[in-house]
């Protein structure tokens, strides 16, 4: 498999109940944002039915908040909203290897997030990624079913682009899990089951494979 190294100095993940006012960030993109990033890679719209297996690993060194002026529908003048920032972002993509070709020249812009959240590519390297027992995870979402404690969120998994504005074609509840950086973080996400682990990082990763309608 590939890795994919993408650097970005902000990022932003709405919550999906959140329609106006505040908007928080979520700390790690869900798999819908890892659906953008293959599409406007490949320059196509890609369904993780095209993919055997995806994961991936977000790491962000800070948060703070934007003040962004949007136009709401049916008012002619602008409002101004709070909106939540994630500071110098890295995401580790885990791809089959095909993918090294869209992402040595992506397409379309890599975004993370919001249109301004552009992404680079810093790093594609072959690696093996050795499974172990009683991993940390973290950077990413797991299944509810995995057991691992952390705040659950319905999130959409790929959206059809075919409608304006796109529809969601599936949602399912996932367990959040930051990157772990606190000794209690790192107790609390210690997967007790065997997962492919990347030592250069210290992290399992959790990898999803045959996504589309199975998680």
């Amino acid at each position: 498999m590939i890795r994919v190294k993408l650097k970005s100095w902000t990022a932003s993940f709405r919550y999906p109940t959140f329609q106006s006012g505040y908007q928080p960030t979520l700390p790690v993109p869900p798999l819908s944002t890892i659906q953008g990033l293959l599409s406007a890679a490949k320059g196509e719209i890609v369904s993780f039915s095209e993919v055997p297996f995806v994961g991936y690993v977000f790491i962000s060194e800070g948060k703070g908040v934007d003040l962004e002026r949007i136009y709401a529908l049916g008012k002619p003048e602008t409002d101004v909203m709070k909106r939540e920032v994630l500071f110098n972002n890295t995401l580790y993509l885990y791809l089959p290897d095909e993918w090294e070709k869209y992402f040595r020249k992506p397409r379309f812009q890599l975004l993370l997030g919001r249109s301004s959240d552009i992404a680079t590519v810093e790093e594609i390297k072959q690696i093996e990624l050795e499974k172990c027992e009683n991993v940390l995870v973290g950077g990413t979402i797991v299944p509810v079913s995995a057991g691992l404690p952390g705040i659950i969120h319905a999130l959409p998994v790929e959206f059809d682009y075919s409608t304006v504005p796109r529809k969601a074609k599936f949602v399912k509840p996932f367990t959040i899990l930051p990157f772990p950086k606190t000794k209690g973080q790192k107790k609390r996400q210690t997967y007790k089951g065997i997962l492919p682990y990347d030592s250069e990082i210290g992290i399992g990763v959790w990898t999803y494979e045959g996504l589309y309608g199975k998680v």
